[in-house]
């Protein structure tokens, strides 16, 4: 794997700044309108941009603690990004906050950061201040806008002196939203990781990245960081801009001869429904060398479609490269070479955690790829911490100098995740929680961390979706419910299987609390609207200690064995 020579990022950005920083840019592809229009800043510009924010962040005391990052996507975020690097302050990129709901998200960031300062837009300054003020904070939190005139002259900024060991960024998961989890991020994890990935699809000083993901998103914050790691060109839109019209991303890599670009699975799969061979018309593909698809299970069908879908204007075959990764590793772990590999398993064999072809009942899987450069991957029995050979389904663990120095002010955690070690001693390694198995040295992943439900590239808790229903409807408040995920052509969606008090429903009909339940559940966690299934109190397991039995709901479904069933709305694929 290449070294870069550098300890920290700040040494190695400035390196390649100041070899690329003229002939290299950052472009913002803006929404006006039905058109996206050009932002356009030399890497240059954005190193003085971000020595200016630097030097400012040098004199606040508050920038000792964690500082959080509220941004709309665009350049503005970078600037204080790449300034908080800089200072070698950590950042703590946040998406923005829209309703109670994600507000209280953010209040529990700042309560577990510890931060003090938050840095924003002018444009949502005022409104983020008022929002965080009435958050009943311990401590008082300065929201600054980066863009509301100079902070401080970029000449001042020095050179800090950081360690590979020190802390970049803090990665908030998914998790809970009273308790959230911060992967802590360090400048050697990522000079390891983007190093990881620089080698493992072949990113030069030539290539042009193009994307969309969230900056708040470890895919996204890690694939820009890559621009300035090499020094090369990168072209950006927002999510929004993306999901209102995929051909969007298609015609930057045409107009742009992008070469890189990363994405979940469901992008790939939205492009292959909303994009025709007509819209394809005049597109020159062909200068695409590796479409990384991640962040969520990788699907056969979408790497078929889209394949056959986008070959006419020129992307080839093995542009397609599923990858596998988490925030814990930076980002990557294991990648495909390029020829992609399928599993017909047998469904009856996998269950029992082992892998045979198919004979009857089969299960489709897709390789994930072979170990990226600086890459241990094994496969270890989750219980007997045994390590297990291939063709064996256990618990996924890895080893590499891009895995995480763990989680923010969780000790006990961060030594069980981060410190584990086999029954024969080997270690330490990063216990994933995600199962797989090994098969001609390309992982296969077999299923995802208990309970945890990953829909458009995003991991989702269910206790904070049926926490969240219970608010819905009073015939909800204090009634159980369970939250799985499943396959609907081709792609997870959610099911609610939810209890009803009948006394409280105060006329309302099944239905329509059904539908209430779908929509505010849709817009409170920003996906597709999901099943519901409303039955009485009897229809819900529980153990004997009363605790939900999500497992045994799941498979009553899948397997139509519900039972006390008094509505059911299915799920629009």
């Amino acid at each position: 794997m290449a070294h870069t020579g550098h300890s920290n990022l700040v040494s190695c950005f400035r390196s390649r700044l100041e070899t690329y920083g003229e002939t290299r840019n950052f472009t913002y592809l803006v929404e006006s309108g039905r058109h996206l229009v050009e932002d356009v800043t030399t890497l240059t510009a954005l190193d003085r941009s971000a020595r200016e924010v630097a030097a400012w962040l040098g004199s606040r005391p508050e920038a000792t603690r964690p500082v959080l990052l509220l941004f709309e996507p665009g350049l503005d975020f970078w600037r204080a990004f790449l300034g908080c690097v800089y200072a070698g302050v950590i950042a703590v990129p946040a998406p923005l906050p829209h309703d109670e709901r994600s507000l209280s998200r953010v209040a529990s960031i700042l309560r577990d950061a510890g931060s003090g300062l938050a840095l924003t837009s002018a444009k949502l300054r005022d409104v983020l201040a008022a929002g965080i003020d009435g958050l009943g904070l311990e401590h008082p939190i300065r929201c600054v806008a980066i863009d509301d005139g100079p902070l401080a002259d970029p000449d001042d900024w020095t050179m800090p002196q950081i360690a590979p060991d020190a802390v970049a960024f803090l990665q908030y998961t998914s998790g809970s939203t009273g308790d959230p989890k911060g992967v802590g991020v360090t400048h050697g994890n990522v000079l390891s990781n983007e190093a990881t990935i620089a080698e493992a699809v072949g990113v030069t000083d030539e290539s042009v990245l193009v994307g969309w993901i969230p900056h708040f998103h470890d895919m996204g914050l890690i694939s820009g960081m890559l621009a300035f790691f090499v020094g090369t060109n990168i072209v950006n839109m927002s999510p929004l801009a993306f999901l209102k019209q995929p051909i969007r991303m298609l015609k930057a890599v045409s107009d742009y001869r992008g070469t890189h670009a990363a994405a979940p699975n469901f992008a790939y799969d939205l492009i292959a429904r909303r994009v025709t061979p007509e819209h394809l018309a005049g597109l020159d593909l062909s200068s695409w060398k590796a479409a990384l698809n991640g962040a969520e299970p990788v699907r056969r069908r979408t790497v078929e479609r889209i394949t056959e879908l986008l070959a006419p204007a020129g992307f080839a075959a093995t542009v397609l490269r599923p990858t596998y990764g988490l925030a814990e590793v930076t980002l990557m772990a294991t990648i495909c070479g390029g020829v992609q590999r399928y599993l017909d398993a047998d469904a009856e064999a996998l269950e029992q955690n082992r892998y045979s072809p198919a004979t009857q009942r089969s299960v489709s899987l897709v390789s994930s790829g072979a170990p990226a450069p600086g890459v241990d991957v094994r496969i270890v029995g989750p219980d007997t911490l045994e390590e297990l050979p291939e063709d064996r389904v256990g618990e996924i663990w890895l080893r590499s100098p891009s895995v995480a120095s763990g989680y923010r002010n969780r000790p006990e955690e961060t030594l069980q995740r981060f410190e584990a070690r086999t029954s024969g001693g080997d270690g330490p390694f990063l216990r994933t929680g995600d199962l797989g198995l090994l098969h001609d040295g390309e992982l296969y992943v077999t299923g995802r961390r208990k309970d945890l439900l990953i829909i458009n590239g995003r991991n989702l808790y269910p206790q904070d979706i049926e926490e969240f229903v219970q608010t819905v409807h009073p015939a909800l408040a204090g009634a159980r419910g369970v939250v799985i995920s499943v396959d609907v052509n081709d792609a997870e969606r959610l099911v609610l299987i939810q209890a009803v008090k009948d006394a409280v429903l105060d006329g309302l009909t099944y239905a329509e609390l059904a539908a209430s339940v779908k929509r505010d559940v849709a817009r409170a966690f920003e996906v597709p609207a999901p099943g519901v299934v409303l039955v009485d109190r009897a229809g819900i397991h529980l153990t004997t200690s009363g605790k939900v039995q999500r497992a045994s709901m799941r498979a009553a479904y899948l397997n139509s064995e519900l039972s006390n069933v008094l509505h059911v709305s299915p799920v629009i694929g």
